[in-house]
């Protein structure tokens, strides 16, 4: 499955089988940058005006009124090939951490009779980072990134540029890119930032094209380690300790005259010489809940960003890895609760809830409270948190807390991984 965004700046409709994005109105739709050439260009003509003043030469005014028409005509160059253009993005449903994804970007040249001509695509906040590399930008921000420490995550979306040679009238191109994302989360698209160098390559016209769209990006999944195959934990149905309708042998005992004839065990009779019947062992579902503890002791330590990072692709390829064994399963960390299910979809809701975790700090409090029902404020399906907490489900619990902070209730009934075994 695919997902779209398109962003258009025409008076025209775009195709009926697109998502249309929001327009936002920005303060300044306009980018304008001179380029390398540009600057030794205009240092040029002004040389050039100052050697037309002083000598009076009618020749050198001549010349210098053709370079000064030659930025105006680029000009008007430039901004006709960034009207009446249609712009689309397409990209996976579903991407995950350091995944290779291909996104294609389509333009359309919606005008009648001129082409569009050396157009690139590209997020308009990596356009700013870029610029921001000049050496006056980094002198006058060079105090502000000092004060402020780590930089913030990159959460652009359209992480790198496509470039158009050329749009002939009506025509549609598309270009394929390849980028992964860094970071698990929410990515937000801004918008886009469509330019052009074209004629000469003085200046770089562009112009902001506003849509609104956000992705989804899912936590890393690998293969876990062979020893969850050995957990007391299979999917399906298992033996319970009740009698009840199943397969499985719990008993033979005395035939009794109300019973169905259908229970007597003819061996056991010839043996005995009464009459003997089979009990069978109650089938039970087997019941499994992932639990994942954002929690984190106040102060932390250094390596506990990267720790719970850690903890949320484990959490996730495990819950990958029972799910596609068709076993049920619950997920709940302390804030969401999501209810037992099994396949496929469930599997991506977990993901989804996975996607945005975030770890919070918290005093160590008492044990009984912590695990118990009072210590899950994010969900009020209380019984529900009861019921997993008791010995009736399994658990597999991801957490950072000593290995003395557990009860023994919960350590009877769950596999424990700690952060310092990951």
């Amino acid at each position: 499955m695919l997902r779209y965004f398109e962003a258009l700046k025409s008076r025209f409709n775009p195709d009926s089988n697109s998502r249309r994005a929001g327009h936002v109105r920005r303060l300044f739709p306009y980018s304008f940058r001179i380029t390398r050439e540009g600057i030794l260009y205009i240092l040029f003509v002004f040389l050039l005006s100052l050697a037309a003043v002083n000598t009076s030469n009618n020749l050198l005014f001549i010349v210098l009124a053709v370079l000064l028409a030659t930025i105006v005509v680029s000009g008007i160059i430039s901004r006709n090939s960034l009207r009446q253009v249609s712009l689309s993005l397409q990209l996976p449903e579903n991407v995950f951490v350091g995944e290779k994804v291909f996104i294609k970007v389509t333009l359309k040249n919606l005008k009648r009779f001129f082409p569009s001509f050396s157009i690139q695509v590209e997020d308009p906040e990596l356009s700013l980072k870029q610029a921001s590399q000049g050496f006056f930008r980094r002198w006058l921000h060079h105090g502000r990134k000092k004060d402020s420490g780590a930089e913030a995550p990159d959460r652009a979306m359209f992480r790198q540029s496509a470039y158009f040679p050329i749009l002939q009238p009506r025509e549609t191109c598309s270009e394929l890119i390849v980028q992964s994302f860094p970071q698990r989360g929410l990515y937000c698209l801004q918008g886009f930032l469509i330019s052009t160098r074209f004629p000469f390559g003085l200046f770089r016209r562009g112009e902001h094209i506003g849509a609104k769209g956000e992705i989804l990006v899912y936590p890393l999944i690998q293969d876990i380690s062979a020893f969850f195959q050995l957990l007391p934990f299979l999917p399906g149905h298992l033996e319970g300790r009740h009698v009840g309708p199943g397969e499985n042998l719990f008993s033979i005992r005395k035939y009794q005259e109300s019973e169905s004839a259908r229970i007597i065990d003819w061996k056991a009779t010839a043996k005995t010489g009464d009459i003997m019947a089979r009990e069978f062992a109650r089938e039970e579902e087997s019941k499994l809940c992932l639990i994942l503890d954002t929690r984190m002791d106040s102060p932390a330590p250094e390596s506990c960003e990267a720790d719970f990072e850690k903890a949320v692709s484990l959490a996730a390829s495990i819950a990958a890895h029972f799910l596609n064994d068709g076993a049920g399963m619950e997920f709940l960390t302390p804030n969401e609760h999501v209810p037992r299910g099994t396949g496929v979809q469930h599997l991506y809701r977990i993901l989804r809830s996975l996607a945005v975790v975030q770890y919070e700090r918290t005093s160590l409090a008492a044990a009984a409270d912590y695990w118990g029902p009072n210590g899950f404020p994010g969900t009020r399906d209380l019984p529900a948190i009861r019921n997993i907490m008791s010995d009736k489900v399994f658990k597999i619990i991801i957490s950072s807390k000593p290995r003395g902070s557990f009860p023994s209730a919960i350590w009877r009934s769950a596999h424990v991984v700690f952060f310092d075994e990951l």
